[in-house]
């Protein structure tokens, strides 16, 4: 019965990849073998993901595996890393080799991160830790650069600071901690992919809503994103949210009388004028941390008095309960918050890319 149990528990856990496109669509989800961490899919994963007219030749003495892909042989060796293409005489050398499974050729993950772009001239990213490997376009993630279009300046604003310390988790690691460590980090990663960035807190110290504001005026900011993180009494509330400063979003205040507008208030209307391009940018970065997570990451429209003073595209990013165990380990860790950085960075790109053609489409009519 153990035996039988732990074959049946060995079936369960053997992994799938799941192929997915720039707006995370499934391409495909092909059945995987896992051996010493490394994930491997079987050769048939080529003509569903690459190319439908794959075809394929195997060498069992030798171990020799040729794959016709779209006008080009691609050589592989069992348990060697280096792979042969042909017409042109290019080699490649794979971060894991391809290996024999139950008698039968096996591929590593690592062929299609760096086979992929070749073949197919795309970008390829993998999230290991949901087996989740997106396929996109060249250029996806480069911010497009045309003619009379004014350098992005994005202000990113780390929450709390100083003896505001924000949401603590079970462990005592600190929501202002956690949010200027990976505003730094998105800084760095930005400034790599030509993006300038400005903190408006750079050390724990504590900034009003004014300073704050401050830096994204002096700075001539375009986007302001806002970062912190969550807390429930409910352990099991979990998850990214994204929110949006919306005066009729989900809380309202209705009234019988319509009151006189009050500086405030008009201030807070000019605030909606960008609405819309906060949505977009919204979008950007729900699509680009959804490839990190299994919970959706959810957009809210709610009246924030934090980004009503913003006179420009705004959000709030909420990175995670602290009050939840899987949100906890996952902000804990730096492998973890660096991804996201990286996912923020990407939706950044997107986002600006997205804003440059529209604004070069304009100029030209």
């Amino acid at each position: 019965m153990l035996i039988f149990a732990a074959t049946l528990s060995s079936i369960a856990q053997q992994p799938a990849v799941r192929f997915i496109d720039a707006d995370g669509k499934t391409i495909a989800e092909v059945p995987a073998q896992r051996r010493e961490a490394q994930v491997y899919l079987p050769v048939d994963a080529v003509k569903r993901v690459i190319d439908p007219a794959t075809t394929h030749q195997y060498n069992h003495p030798r171990k020799r595996l040729t794959l016709k892909i779209k006008g080009r042989q691609i050589r592989l060796q069992m348990d060697k890393p280096t792979v042969s293409i042909e017409p042109g005489g290019q080699t490649l050398t794979l971060s894991t080799p391809p290996i024999i499974i139950a008698q039968r050729p096996m591929l590593p993950i690592a062929f299609f991160k760096q086979l992929l772009p070749i073949l197919n001239d795309v970008d390829v990213i993998y999230n290991s830790n949901l087996n989740r490997l997106q396929i996109r376009p060249k250029g996806t993630w480069t911010a497009v650069e045309t003619d009379n279009i004014q350098n992005w300046a994005i202000i990113v604003d780390p929450g709390h600071g100083g003896d505001d310390q924000g949401c603590e988790g079970s462990t005592g690691i600190l929501e202002k901690n956690i949010v200027l460590a990976l505003a730094k980090q998105l800084q760095r990663i930005s400034k790599q992919q030509g993006i300038q960035v400005y903190l408006t807190r750079e050390t724990d110290t504590k900034r009003t809503q004014f300073e704050r504001i401050q830096v994204a005026k002096q700075n001539r900011g375009q986007l302001f994103l806002s970062l912190h993180c969550n807390a429930s009494f409910s352990p099991h509330e979990k998850g990214i949210r994204i929110y949006l400063n919306n005066p009729k979003g989900q809380i309202r205040f209705p009234s019988t009388t319509k009151p006189a507008l009050t500086g405030q208030q008009l201030k807070v209307l000019t605030q909606v004028n960008f609405l819309k391009q906060s949505h977009d940018f919204a979008r950007a970065l729900q699509t680009e941390l959804n490839f990190l997570t299994e919970t959706p990451v959810q957009i809210i429209d709610l009246p924030l008095i934090a980004l009503s003073e913003a006179y420009m595209p705004a959000v709030v990013l909420e990175l995670g309960y602290l009050s939840n165990v899987e949100d906890l380990e996952k902000l804990s860790n730096a492998e973890y918050t660096e991804s996201v950085s990286q996912a923020m960075t990407r939706a950044l790109q997107r986002y600006i890319s997205s804003v440059n053609q529209q604004t070069s489409a304009t100029a030209i009519e």
